[in-house]
């Protein structure tokens, strides 16, 4: 993805740019209305007075400001509800809803668009054909406000629940995975060794949220250059540490110009991200076995949506998309996400604050045997985090019941440890 789509998307993301995109519709259609009147025949079949339309609009308009601000504040108290049960960093994906902001967009739409008509009438402008397409767009606007109410209706019941924002975030992380798995390593070379070559650090301190690969590789081919990404999306960088390593003679507009291919931001963003998602479920997780809270179930829920999000984890497609043997940005290379940090991102907080937890400690530990005999990339960092769980446990619990069930339990994990290896013939 280039980078102004990358910003365009998170622009329409924010939660006002769907109702004013709607407020803009609301008024163009009434201007429309009033052009396709002066087309129109001069016999019309029937026409619609001033006060009957005048009337709809004004009830459209006095209900849909109340109905507007009620959404908006059913929103607000979901994002709390969030952030609070939760964790914060999943406040973004509600706001981003698109079935929400669709909408509270159409009851303020359809507001905006009565409050024009009612305008556009009192002044006089709309002649009979006007008024009869004004009245078939109120119709049109009245069925849509209908049909958002009763949709709204069912999406209060569950929009800012724990429930809803675990489904949220899983779907989150799946997309990004999803988009991983159909451009592997963003398109470009996958890093086997190590990178060298000249050091690039970043200017600014922030997370890295998307890198344009194709702007890389154009720099690349005029300068006849080597460049190494050494910081995707996600990691934290700052002066000391180097987003690129760059092979070759590297003037000084290329520097400037190659860190311009980067987007740095003050948190991290889910799209390019895949790990993000899986950070956020623990995060969930952790929150949910805290003292405070103290809900194991939700922690078992989180679980279970880490192993589907791992375990149906689209395979990579193929780095050759063009057929010619070569990736698409063969001069730009991007190291593979290290299966071991999918494992730590969701799986450690649980391990930790969840060892106390009998009932915690065993869903978690046939989470990572399922993990490990479904995936053979993450078999062994999840039998490395089923010892180090194991091992967290046999600190934290105290009744011997629990112990003699969580040593059956682990005993998959000490016999991989020690199984031995096959040799090549």
């Amino acid at each position: 993805m280039s980078q102004i789509a990358f910003q365009l998307r998170q622009f329409a993301q924010r939660m006002w740019f769907l109702p004013a995109a709607f407020s803009a519709v609301a008024v163009a259609s009434i201007a429309i209305a009033y052009v396709l009147a002066q087309f129109a025949p001069d016999s019309l079949p029937f026409t619609v007075p001033s006060s009957g339309l005048m009337s709809i609009l004004t009830i459209l308009a006095s209900s849909l400001l109340t109905v507007a601000v009620f959404a908006l504040s059913t929103m607000v108290s979901a994002l709390v509800s969030a952030s609070s049960a939760t964790t914060p960093r999943a406040v973004p994906l509600i706001i981003g809803d698109r079935s929400a902001q669709t909408s509270i967009s159409v009851f303020i739409g359809a507001f905006l668009f009565s409050v024009v008509g009612i305008i556009g009438l009192s002044s006089g402008i709309y002649s009979e054909a006007g008024r009869l397409f004004l009245f078939a767009v109120t119709l049109a606007v009245l069925l849509l406000v209908v049909t958002a109410l009763i949709r709204w209706i069912g999406q209060i019941s569950a929009i800012g629940r724990v429930g809803h924002t675990i489904d949220r975030v899983e779907k989150a992380a799946r997309d990004a995975f999803k988009t991983l798995s159909a451009h592997p390593c963003f398109d470009c070379v996958e890093q086997v060794v190590a990178p060298e070559g000249m050091a690039i650090p970043a200017r600014d301190v922030g997370y890295v949220q998307h890198f344009d690969a194709g702007v890389l590789q154009r720099i690349a081919e005029e300068h006849d250059l080597k460049v190494g990404v050494m910081a995707r999306p996600g990691a934290y960088v700052g002066p000391d540490r180097p987003l690129l390593r760059v092979s070759g003679v590297v003037p000084d507009e290329a520097v400037d110009a190659l860190l311009g291919a980067f987007v740095l931001g003050d948190s991290r963003t889910f799209f390019s991200d895949p790990r993000f998602g899986l950070v956020v479920l623990g995060e969930i997780a952790s929150k949910a076995l805290s003292p405070g809270i103290n809900d194991p179930g939700t922690a078992i829920d989180v679980i279970g949506t880490l192993v589907r999000v791992l375990v149906t984890r689209p395979p990579e497609a193929d780095s050759d998309p063009d057929g010619d043997g070569k990736p698409r940005y063969d001069r730009v290379s991007v190291a593979p996400l290290d299966p071991a940090d999918l494992i730590h991102d969701g799986f450690r907080p649980i391990a930790r604050d969840g060892a106390g937890t009998i009932e915690v400690v065993l869903r978690l530990l046939v989470a990572l045997r399922m993990i490990a005999a479904a995936n053979p990339m993450l078999e062994e960092p999840a039998m490395a985090m089923a010892r180090d769980a194991a091992a967290r446990a046999r600190q934290a619990l105290t009744a011997e019941s629990d112990l003699a069930v969580l040593e059956e339990a682990s005993d998959f994990a000490r016999e991989t440890k020690a199984r031995p290896r096959k040799t090549a013939k």
